[in-house]
């Protein structure tokens, strides 16, 4: 192991990666260094702020020394960059539930199954609904998850990381002034109209849509959004900035920053991306995205 872990050192010296970084921290971590396997992930995470499994290694290192509040709060800043990270809401439903706070582990399992499918979390949703207090109303979980997360709606409990509703200064109606901002990409030739959304995939602003085709678009951005994250994460790649999907019959155009609000621009098959950018990178400056 020791020959791996100094292999590794010499790499990211001069090739520097998210997965070397966290291929560094769990060997640290196995090896029982566990001072040098949370300092490999702060280390992974100044390099690369989005990498979503440094944060859930950092919380398994921190929950293992006690470190509860701190594992959560760890796990909560890799969600906000990774939504769709399965394994930070699985890891979070284990700490939650090992302090008794059964009715937050249960919806951080929801969430997961939300993402994706898994008959381990089903069971240890079945399990964990089977030791929740009589409070509850008693019903059996064995049907179908919804296929979508439903609003959280506030309640006057103590907040805990997990039951906050994520919110971005993109996630209300656009003012006046920011859907003016779209009326130069609009009036590009060849576009069709343009959708501005959040990560949530709701509409900001719109301009030269019918009306449906700008929640379609806003939809297609945060799957795709979201998608991507998880793949980058994974993979070290860092984040999405653009992305097409070209037909014979058009062509769908988006640019994002942050991963927090998106220009999605439909547009003509001869419509060139590069001169759409610079108009859809200035509403984004003008949005305060950029």
């Amino acid at each position: 192991m020791e020959s791996e872990l100094e292999r590794l050192r010499k790499k990211v010296e001069n090739f520097p990666s998210a997965s070397t970084f966290t291929r560094l921290a769990e060997l640290s971590h196995d090896a029982g260094d566990a001072a040098g396997a949370e300092e490999w992930c702060r280390k992974c995470l100044r390099a690369f702020p989005r990498h979503g499994m440094a944060y859930v290694i950092l919380a398994d290192l921190q929950n293992a020394k006690g470190r509860t509040e701190d594992a959560l709060k760890s796990l909560a800043a890799g969600l906000e960059k990774d939504p769709r990270l399965v394994q930070a809401h699985r890891a979070a439903a284990e700490i939650l539930a090992k302090a008794g706070r059964t009715p937050e582990a249960v919806a951080e399992l929801k969430k997961a199954l939300v993402i994706k499918d898994d008959e381990q979390v089903r069971a240890r949703l079945r399990e964990l609904a089977g030791s929740a207090s009589g409070s509850r109303p008693a019903s059996p979980l064995a049907g179908a998850v919804p296929a979508a997360p439903r609003p959280t709606v506030p309640t006057a409990a103590p907040a805990a990381p997990f039951a906050q509703p994520v919110t971005t200064p993109f996630s209300r109606p656009a003012a006046p002034a920011q859907a003016r901002a779209l009326d130069h990409l609009a009036a590009e030739p060849g576009i069709r109209g343009v959708a501005v959304s959040d990560a949530s995939g709701r509409v900001i602003s719109t301009k030269g849509l019918p009306a449906g085709q700008d929640e379609a678009l806003a939809a297609l951005g945060a799957e795709v959004g979201r998608g991507a994250a998880m793949a980058l994460t994974t993979t070290g790649g860092g984040g999405l900035g653009s992305w097409s999907v070209v037909t014979g019959s058009g062509q769908i155009l988006a640019f994002t920053r942050g991963g927090q609000v998106t220009v999605l621009v439909l547009a003509e098959p001869t419509v060139r991306p590069a001169m759409i950018e610079l108009r859809a990178r200035q509403v984004l400056a003008e949005l305060g995205a950029a």
